[in-house]
């Protein structure tokens, strides 16, 4: 074990070591069940929970068997959270990190969602190589492994959750996209075929949809007994969230399904709150019988952290912390992450996995042979990674150190943040801004850097771990692309009253400009976060202030929001030119704005959400789950006018889109498909980008008569992205089967019902439709994925 720069600790990283060779389990050759097995057997009582616990370094470790430490739990949301490592050169390299989820979903662009997992996959394996710590403090750090815990595909739910950053849509379609794309560029590397690269880990499993404290639709308080959150508050550690069967198959566990069953993915988080009355990490249904049994999941579980105690401390669903910690391995929940033992630099907790495990085990009220079945999930993923394997031997081994950082990498994250910008309105040609005009930045973002980035961010900049010196302001990024851009902040801060005098500089600055861009929006300090709802959907006051001050300017504004959760703009979109949805665009977040509105690229995305008006959070009570109740969450159960769609976004060119061959087709319940071929084709006078999106409706008729199902308006099936040169056209083909239509019924089976349907091929702008009957028998649906247990208290936990 030695020290390195920043505190960081390093550890042997491979098993099998000089003097264990002729143990069976460090036989390359045979089964890598058997050597799990083998292993398994070798261990004694007291050392298996050293396995089964997250972060335990130094410990975790079994020198006679010459198993190192293994540190479950790097984050990587959109890029590597780790310190810097250092080129082969000896110059630091930071690891590459790209826009915030948010916007990434904005992009509708699944092999820029490959590229990403790809990337940070393969950075990972470097930066761990290196015996990188994770972003924290530097007192010994706890070094990475390899696992991921990420992506992040709960639902947005609710534009008031604090953590809408760190998620891609609304829609459980492009959730599940986004998760098997990351989760088979992360995990499947080009390097070496015949071992994992790194492990996703899914989360948060499932319906993770709070994180501050509240009552109800009002604001934080004290939260009556209703069952609920029962005579306490209302937080993400002691909500049992109260979820319909028909909710959870259609909304809360599509895209884990998705990414588990086609994606392969191999890791999953069990998420802090309870569901229908029992918590996720004690859930033998979600976790079992679902997960592993239903889905076919060959990977681990880990529990968020602190989510094991909370069985006992915040849940009361077990009468100690004893059985808490035996309900939860009996469940399926194999690591627990938690604080590191006491006595080390890092502790906060004890690990209960440590403290009572042998214990429950020799009392007979944990089974041991379920505790080696946690085992053999963890220590299989540990072979496949190839660390019970000669190092020299593996090409992830050999990887240079200046793969991190490297310029392809940023290329990626740069293009994919250009495709991520929303264009939402451009009145009167207001965008691009013509070459050589006066502008001026205004706004409390127009300065900003570390806001521009989201969270769970790895180092950024070489120097402090949390410094953002290499970051470009939106400022600095015009104007280095043109000349005579001025600055001024308009207010003090994000969320800060207005100031007269800060306010009548920027009155000053935007006066002497031709046109202004205003940087508005929210932040992950003060606004939304882990831990923190927003009880609003509104922009601060101030901005509100600012933004009328620039309106009387009568010069043409554009207005720049960095956000994470939507933001109601109606005074916005009535008063602005022009509106850019930036969300948290990240390290080159800058830069893709200033090409954008300057005209050097256009590449814009769509909303991968529905923006609502400021009456929404007098419409939606924060703790209700319920999708479809009235006025229905999401686009596809809304009845609402919403300020703008899902699926909506402009482009500085046009497009036509037209139907080849019939508008009307048949597709089979017993199989077969059809093709539906539709021409784009850029009418207008620049290059440019166009996102083509395939819907179904059922029509009336076609479902069970009050289902609710019923009360879905629409859902996304397919979508395609395509580049195209001014006056040129592309053939863009979707295929329908009856699976495309598939519908949820009230017990939670997929299905697909025989009868009429509706399907809308879209641009956002543009839309074509066309009929679609799926033939075979109205009386019998065509059960695509059967719910195998009712998802009612009686049949969960025992």
């Amino acid at each position: 074990m030695a020290s390195s720069a920043f505190g960081e600790i390093h550890y042997p990283r491979y098993g099998c070591g000089k003097g264990f060779e002729d143990l069976p389990f460090c036989n390359s050759r045979l089964p890598i069940a058997d050597r799990v097995d083998d292993l398994v057997q070798r261990l004694r009582l007291e050392e298996k929970p050293l396995l089964m616990v997250a972060r335990l370094a130094p410990l975790g470790n079994i020198s006679r068997l010459g198993i190192p430490q293994y540190d479950w739990g790097a984050n990587c949301i959109h890029g590597v959270q780790s310190r810097c490592g250092r080129g082969s050169d000896g110059k630091v390299r930071c690891p590459t990190s790209f826009a915030a989820p948010n916007l990434l979903g904005a992009t509708f662009n699944e092999s820029a969602w490959w590229t990403m997992g790809h990337i940070i996959g393969v950075e990972l394996r470097s930066l761990w190589k290196q015996g990188k710590g994770e972003n924290h403090p530097p007192t010994q750090l706890p070094p990475l492994g390899l696992d991921c815990w990420s992506p992040n595909i709960n639902i947005v739910r609710d534009p008031r959750w604090g953590r809408n950053m760190e998620t891609t849509s609304e829609d459980p379609f492009i959730l599940s996209r986004f998760g098997v794309q990351v989760t088979k560029g992360l995990q499947e590397g080009k390097e070496d075929k015949g071992r994992l690269q790194a492990i996703v880990t899914l989360k948060h499993f499932a319906a993770n949809e709070l994180e501050g404290t509240w009552k109800g639709p009002g604001g934080p308080a004290e939260y009556p007994g209703t069952g609920m959150c029962p005579g306490r508050k209302c937080t993400r550690h002691t909500i049992n969230v109260n979820i319909s069967s028909y909710d959870l198959a259609s909304s809360y566990l599509a895209s884990f399904r998705s990414t588990v069953v086609e994606g392969g993915a191999l890791g999953v988080m069990c998420s802090y709150n309870s569901i229908n009355g029992y918590p996720s990490c004690a859930n033998k249904w979600l976790l079992n019988e679902k997960l592993r049994k239903d889905w076919g999941f060959k990977g681990y579980v880990t529990g968020d952290s602190g989510a094991v105690a909370d069985i006992y401390h915040q849940h009361w669903f077990a009468p100690s912390m004893e059985d808490a910690v035996a309900k939860a391995v009996e469940a399926g929940t194999d690591v627990q992450s938690s604080g590191w033992p006491s006595g080390h630099a890092w502790s906060t907790t004890n690990a209960e996995y440590l403290k009572y495990i042998p214990d429950l085990v020799r009392q007979g009220k944990l089974s041991e042979e379920a505790l080696d079945e946690a085992l053999r999930h963890t220590l299989t993923l540990r072979f496949r990674l190839g660390l019970f394997d000669d190092p020299a031997s593996q090409p992830y081994e050999h990887l240079s150190p200046d793969i991190v950082r490297r310029s392809e990498h940023l290329a990626a994250a740069l293009d994919s943040t250009e495709q991520g910008l929303v264009l939402l309105k451009n009145e009167k040609g207001t965008l691009p801004i013509p070459e050589g005009r006066k502008i001026a930045v205004i706004g409390p973002h127009a300065a900003s850097r570390g806001e521009l980035l989201g969270n769970y961010l790895g180092q950024i900049c070489p120097g402090e771990r949390q410094s953002f010196a290499c970051v470009e302001t939106i400022f600095e990024a015009l104007s280095n692309l043109t000349q005579q851009v001025t600055t001024a902040p308009g207010l003090p801060g994000i969320s800060s009253e207005v100031d007269p005098k800060i306010l009548a500089e920027a009155v000053a600055t935007a006066k002497a400009a031709e046109y202004i861009i205003l940087a508005l929006g929210l932040d992950t300090a003060r606004i939304e976060k882990e831990g923190q709802d927003r009880h609003t959907v509104i922009l601060p006051p101030g901005q509100l202030a600012l933004l009328d001050a620039m309106i009387a300017l009568k010069r043409p504004l554009t207005v720049v929001l960095v956000n994470g959760g939507m933001v109601a703009m109606t005074p916005v979109k009535e008063k602005a030119d022009a509106i850019v949805e930036a969300w948290y665009p990240g390290f080159f977040g800058a830069r893709a704005i200033a090409r954008a509105v300057l005209g050097h690229s256009n590449r814009w995305g769509k909303l991968p959400v529905t923006i609502y008006d400021e009456h929404f959070t007098e419409q939606f009570d924060m703790l209700s789950f319920d999708m479809t109740k009235s006025p229905g969450r999401t686009y596809r159960y809304f009845t609402g006018q919403p300020l703008w769609p899902f699926g909506y976004g402009l482009s500085y060119t046009t497009f036509s889109l037209q139907i080849l061959g019939s508008s009307s087709i048949k597709v089979s319940q017993a199989g077969g498909s059809a093709k539906v071929d539709v021409r784009l084709l850029n009418t207008g006078e620049r290059a440019g980008d166009e996102v083509v999106m395939a819907y179904f409706s059922p029509k009336e008729g076609t479902l069970p008569a009050g289902c609710a199902a019923t009360l879905l308006r629409k859902e996304l099936f397919a979508f395609q992205r395509v580049a195209l040169q001014p006056q040129i056209s592309a053939t863009l083909g979707f295929t329908l089967t009856a699976a495309s239509f598939q519908v949820f019924t009230d017990a939670g089976d997929g299905v697909s019902y025989a009868g009429k349907y509706t399907v809308l091929l879209s641009t956002g702008s543009v839309d074509v439709t066309m009929d679609v009957e799926v033939e075979g028998s109205p009386q019998q649906p065509l059960v695509l994925q059967p719910w195998q247990a009712p998802a009612k208290t009686t049949s969960v936990v025992v």
